[in-house]
């Protein structure tokens, strides 16, 4: 008898993620992995951040790029991405858009914005010496 509860129980915790795993990929599937429209613009972090200003239309992608030696972490005010149209690299394990995403040394993160507005986040570049870093603010402004 004991046998067949822990059955039971395993059986339906399972099922329970496989139900919230599935739940959690439906509520992101109208955000698409990759640009779909527009231009590719890039924002590289070297020594510093360039550019700092950019301006896209509707649908662009603007893809940051890490090519110092210690992770960068992109950082937007929540809800700043709420009009996303297509991400990588702002999700979570479960694919939910988060508003943060830590670029790691050689490899990047992109988003395509669907509405016009003027988006603000920080960058924060981390040191090679120890405890340092350096905090730099970007601006993309999306037109029609």
């Amino acid at each position: 008898m004991k046998m067949l509860i822990g059955v039971k129980t395993v059986t339906v915790a399972l099922a329970v993620l496989v139900i919230a795993g599935c739940a959690a990929v439906a509520g992101t599937a109208g955000i698409a992995d990759s640009s779909r429209t527009g231009e590719i613009y890039d924002v590289r972090f070297q020594e510093r951040m360039s550019p700092v200003n950019l301006r896209v239309r509707v649908g662009d992608e603007v893809r940051w790029i890490n090519q110092r030696s210690t992770p960068v972490r992109i950082e937007f005010l929540e809800g700043a991405l709420a009009d996303v149209v297509c991400q990588s690299g702002f999700s979570s394990l479960l694919r939910r858009q988060q508003e943060t995403a830590t670029i790691r040394p050689n490899e990047s993160a992109s988003l395509c914005f669907g509405t016009p507005g003027e988006i603000r986040y920080n960058a924060r570049m981390d040191s090679p010496v120890a405890g340092g870093q350096t905090i730099e603010s970007g601006t993309v402004r999306v037109s029609r």
